[in-house]
């Protein structure tokens, strides 16, 4: 005996059926791969963090003392000589990070 033949509509929607179906697990392997690499990423934290410190840049002030206005005596003011403010180079912190595979960043 041979099997009996599919009618059309059979057919449709046996395809409907498996289209269904394949919808279903692309949109689910979607998302659960989307929150999947959400969650990874909100959970990852640099391999290797190595600090270096700052030289916290140093100024002088100027010191000058302003002439005093005395016009009873005719009194000199007396005056400091000025000292020019000395620069210091600043550096800014550098934080390196190292992947397993070897790769080194520096920000």
């Amino acid at each position: 005996m041979s099997p009996l033949p599919r009618t059309p509509q059979q057919r449709d929607r046996r395809f409907a059926r498996v289209r269904r179906l394949t919808r279903t697990l692309f949109l689910g392997s979607g998302v659960l791969s989307g929150v999947l690499v959400g969650y990874v990423a909100s959970n990852a934290k640099p391999v290797v963090t190595i600090p270096v410190p700052t030289a916290a840049p140093t100024t002088t002030a100027p010191t000058t003392t302003a002439p005093s206005d005395e016009s009873s005596g005719g009194a000199s003011a007396t005056t400091t000589p000025y000292t020019a403010p000395t620069t210091v180079p600043v550096t800014t912190t550098t934080v390196c990070t190292t992947t397993p595979s070897g790769h080194t960043t520096c920000y």
